[in-house]
């Protein structure tokens, strides 16, 4: 089949047929069928590499793009692998443009430097278990936010964002995130959080003092109604004699004996 189109110019008329486009997109659906074959590959190799060490692993890393990187991080990774990719997200950070940049920025901070562990055994009665990799982790997430973050903390949706990760960043790796925050906050160079990010941290900081104060009274209050209970149920059942009752109990038994003699001693 034909079709005729009108030439820009309008001095000609041309004449394309229908297999001509079909041959230009059988040329689009491999190309990009391809990609997504590369990228499936790449994520499959990256994700081996990442589960089995060993010599791969840096070649990997270095060709995944950091859409591969960002998503084995989400997936989560012992604390040692997860350096490696931390440290190639690092060290592209003066190759990407501004646009992503920021995207790998705010993706960051969503997860909040990647600070949690992926899995945490079973603790006994105390809890969890003690994360064995947490100085590591507490690394990692520095990196991050030296690298990634506190460059671009003033552009975009960031000052926002920043906004409502501060407050779950502090509370966040039992402890971790605390010593994150105090260590940005330890440098001499500007922290990024920005008037809005203070704001909440302060406000967050201030609800979790006040629920540890109202906790604590709670605990006080239940205590000393279990104490008066305890008291209660125990002056009931007891009757203390202060030491002038005894003396007084003492001399009453006393004259009842001796009556009780008397009456005796008559009736002989």
């Amino acid at each position: 089949m034909v079709k005729e189109t009108e030439d820009p110019t309008g001095t000609e008329t041309t004449h394309e047929t229908t297999h001509d486009h079909a041959h230009d997109h059988a040329h689009e659906r491999p190309a990009s069928a391809g990609a997504r074959r590369i990228s499936v590959t790449g994520a499959r190799m990256l994700r081996e590499a990442l589960r089995h060490g060993g010599d791969a692993l840096s070649a990997a890393v270095r060709e995944a793009d950091d859409g591969l990187l960002l998503s084995a991080l989400d997936e989560g990774l012992p604390a040692e692998r997860a350096t490696r990719v931390v440290v190639e997200l690092v060290r592209r950070a003066p190759e990407r443009g501004p646009e992503l940049a920021d995207a790998v920025c705010e993706k960051v901070l969503l997860a909040q430097l990647y600070l949690d562990p992926p899995h945490r055994a079973p603790g006994g009665a105390g809890g969890p278990a003690p994360d064995p990799d947490r100085r590591l982790r507490v690394r990692n997430a520095l990196m991050l936010y030296e690298g990634l973050v506190r460059p671009y903390a003033r552009r975009g949706a960031v000052p926002e964002l920043m906004a409502c990760v501060l407050p779950g960043l502090w509370t966040a790796g039992d402890g971790a995130g605390r010593e994150v925050v105090r260590r940005i906050v330890g440098t001499r160079q500007s922290t990024g959080f920005g008037e809005k990010g203070w704001k909440a941290l302060f406000g967050g900081v201030a609800e979790e003092s006040r629920e540890h104060r109202e906790a604590a009274a709670r605990a006080a209050r239940r205590a000393a109604r279990r104490r008066w209970r305890r008291g209660s149920a125990d002056d009931g059942s007891r009757i203390d004699l202060k030491p002038g009752q005894l003396w007084v109990s003492a001399l009453l038994g006393f004259i009842a004996v001796a009556l009780v003699l008397i009456v005796v001693i008559a009736a002989r």
